[in-house]
């Protein structure tokens, strides 16, 4: 392990700072430079976050999967109702992601359990040359269309047409990553990047890439699209989605319905799923979670948050050109890997709810560390024993330090949890409180000797990874000057590799790197989150995240 010495090539953009808009709250948005993944950050994921030129993509293009028929009855009378924050406003906005993921198809969608690629509008994939993508569209597939109207196909030139309003947009992997669109045939699309880009497929299947046509839904400002799903008119903060009479047999919606209702408050949503008048919930807290208790057979399902709790630290005083504070006793593994024993990792999952995580958060299964690997992994052990004997080792006992956090509520126990840890170890840390907006400035900075922090949105595996390069998220500099040539060597492999699925197998390989050489930024866990779901509903899976929305919502039904 080296340290950062400052003096890297400068970037796009700052690092932890977010790059496109996104709905969320102060109590919630403890740090969200995640959000580089999605905007200026492509640019160092396309230059492998250095000035060298991109390598070839290694390997295939993954294999599109096509549906697999269930066998259940479709077109049931059932009507299964979701929820939402959303103000009945008079005027109409656009559909929310949720209503978009239901409503839109694209080409393909990843499902994150196992990178497998799902075909949604494209059939086939082939790759003539390491950076020419060409999809055969389903010759079936059709635009919505009104009662009476002849129903207009989607074909290739349609595609090119939406993916290059995209690109006009400002739609980062239409603008950065994609070169040029073209539609040689009705069925073919043809994808020109312009480098190697390992989430390509990820983000063909994200809301911003819907394949949508010229027209506009009546009474919504929103194109039309061609999904599981069709919105009619909104009543209030009510939106109506009934299944799409275009899909017939296995390709159909077993449900005829969905309602999406908004409220204003969260908590209206948690007594609404209590008094029966939703059917899944989303809670964003454990009192949300008791209230929804009161439902009878309501079935209770707890998965990772695409968020992270860790510990990091400043290895060097010298970061992008400027004096900053850190610890250079941190550059020694041994009080690194003393600090990580020091924590006891699985007390505080069980007072939070909360899941192991490795550098990747489990959200991400594919190419997160298993489970049961992160919680056996010996970095993660509780042993402050050993943490005091190997900072007596290292000739740092009581070794003094001041851990930076942002004066937030929610992060109050896991501040107290984990000084206390801390000084069992062996350590004497300084808990500081500093408000909000000077603690996010001082972490973007690298101005700090030790700090907690929450990365939130980390809707992409490639954030975990490319945090612990020498780079940063923005390729100009690690916020705790942590520096490691071996490892950022790994993470460019993974991230040359086209298929999610021999990607996610190059990133557990980058992280079992990481882990030997003990990162700077240590991992605690990934902050949980619970889902109600009524009694009568199936077909529902949760631990699919958006791929459940998107893709899987065709199976969904309910008995009530």
């Amino acid at each position: 392990m080296f340290p950062d010495d400052g003096n890297r090539a400068p970037g796009v953009s700052s690092p932890m700072t977010h790059a496109v808009p996104f709905r969320t709250t102060r109590r919630r948005f403890i740090q969200g430079g995640a959000c580089l993944a999605l905007g200026a950050g492509l640019v160092s994921v396309l230059n492998g976050c250095s000035n060298e030129p991109p390598k070839p993509v290694e390997g295939a293009a993954p294999k599109v999967r096509g549906r697999t028929p269930s066998g259940e009855k479709r077109g049931a009378p059932g009507n299964l109702r979701l929820g939402l924050v959303r103000p009945g406003a008079p005027d109409t906005p656009p559909l929310t992601d949720l209503e978009s993921l239901l409503v839109h198809a694209r080409l393909v969608a990843v499902d994150p359990r196992d990178g497998s690629v799902h075909g949604d509008l494209a059939t086939a994939l082939e790759q003539p040359e390491p950076t020419v993508l060409r999809f055969t569209l389903d010759d079936h597939a059709r635009f919505h269309a009104r009662e009476g109207e002849q129903p207009r196909p989607v074909t290739a030139e349609a595609v090119k047409v939406s993916f290059e309003r995209r690109a006009a947009e400002g739609v980062p992997l239409f603008s950065q990553v994609i070169e040029r669109v073209e539609a040689p045939d009705k069925g073919h699309v043809v994808l020109r990047l312009r480098a190697p880009f390992a989430l390509l497929f990820e983000l063909l299947g994200a809301v911003p890439a819907a394949v949508t046509s010229d027209a506009k839904y009546e009474g919504i400002d929103e194109r039309v699209g061609a999904g599981a799903f069709v919105p009619v008119a909104r009543e209030g903060a009510t939106q109506r989605l009934v299944a799409n009479p275009l899909l017939k047999g296995d390709s159909a919606p077993r449900l005829a319905q969905i309602t999406i209702t908004g409220a204003g408050l969260e908590r209206d949503l948690d007594l609404a799923f209590a008094h029966g008048h939703i059917d899944v919930r989303r809670h964003q807290d454990e009192p949300g979670v008791l209230i929804g208790g009161g439902r009878d057979g309501r079935t209770l399902v707890r998965r990772p948050a695409t968020r992270m709790r860790g510990l990091g630290l400043s290895l060097v005083g010298r970061k992008d050109g400027r004096e900053v504070r850190s610890v250079s006793a941190f550059q020694d593994q041994r009080v690194r890997r003393a600090l990580s024993y020091a924590i006891d990792r699985a007390s505080l999952r069980r007072a939070d709810n909360a899941f192991a995580a490795g550098p990747v958060g489990p959200a991400h299964a594919a190419d997160a560390l298993p489970p049961a690997d992160v919680e056996a992994h010996p970095l993660f052990q509780y042993r402050p024993d050993e943490a005091a004997r190997l900072l007596q080792a290292a000739a740092q006992g009581g070794l003094a330090f001041t851990v930076v956090h942002p004066d937030i509520p929610a992060m109050l126990p896991l501040v107290k949890a984990v000084g206390e840890s801390l000084a069992q170890g062996g350590f004497a840390p300084r808990m500081q409180s500093m408000p909000f907006a000077t603690w996010q400035a001082t972490l973007a900075a690298g101005d700090f000797e030790a700090t907690l922090v929450e990365l939130t949105n980390l809707e992409t595996p490639d954030l975990g990874l490319r945090l612990h390069q020498s780079g940063g998220l923005d390729g100009r500099f690690s916020p705790w000057g942590y520096s490691n040539p071996v490892y950022d060597a790994a993470v460019l492999e993974a991230l040359r590799q086209l298929d999610p699925a021999a990607r996610a197998q190059k990133s557990r390989e980058a992280q079992r790197l990481l882990l030997e050489d003990v990162p700077a930024m240590l991992p605690i866990y990934a902050p949980g989150e619970a889902i109600s779901v009524a009694k009568g509903v199936s077909g529902y899976v949760a631990e699919a995240y958006d791929f459940n929305t998107a893709y899987l919502a065709r199976e969904w039904a309910t008995s009530a």
